[in-house]
């Protein structure tokens, strides 16, 4: 009997998590595939019923970890924009985010990114886009700034995550 579609959904979630986890602790080529499987549970054959390679599994985990923590979705009901931002930025810095297990692909894969190919890239720079348009969306409607004032302070943002990972213990 063939398994049902929520069964292939389970199992790709499970993959996703175990390789974006694995992935954002030891980097693109500290991870394999057989590594991942035995993270979640799974055998390597099950890993190809989903992925056509690890290259994709990378970036198709960067992408379900981004979907997974939508800023909006998270917002509670009745917190104006300043206060949800300054929640979301101190948050980011914190070193419960530093030292967590989900941290940001944004931070800790950005030195792994840059020895990818062009699709794997413009993963990450749309990922990047996104939190640029989220943080400016609940910016603009308190302080006077654009898209490049943003871009400063989440390139910024980012760094001191990537070096506080790398300097904490």
């Amino acid at each position: 009997m063939p398994y049902t579609k929520e069964h292939k959904e389970s199992t790709r979630r499970r993959i996703l998590e175990s390789a974006f986890r694995l992935f954002t602790v030891k980097g693109f080529d500290g991870v394999t595939v057989n590594g991942v499987m035995k993270d979640c549970g799974l055998t390597r054959g099950a890993f190809y019923a989903h992925f056509d390679s690890k290259a994709v599994l990378y970036r198709e985990s960067l992408k379900y970890a981004v979907n997974g923590t939508k800023l909006a979705e998270l917002k509670p009901a009745g917190t104006t924009d300043k206060a949800w931002l300054c929640l979301l930025l101190d948050g980011y810095l914190s070193l419960e985010h530093v030292r967590g297990e989900y941290p940001c692909p944004l931070a800790f894969l950005a030195t792994d990114i840059v020895m990818h190919d062009k699709e794997t890239k413009a993963t990450y720079a749309n990922v990047y886009d996104g939190m640029n348009k989220a943080i400016l969306e609940y910016a603009k409607n308190y302080v006077d700034c654009d898209e490049n004032d943003i871009l400063s302070v989440t390139a910024m943002l980012i760094g001191a995550v990537a070096i506080a990972r790398t300097v904490v213990v």
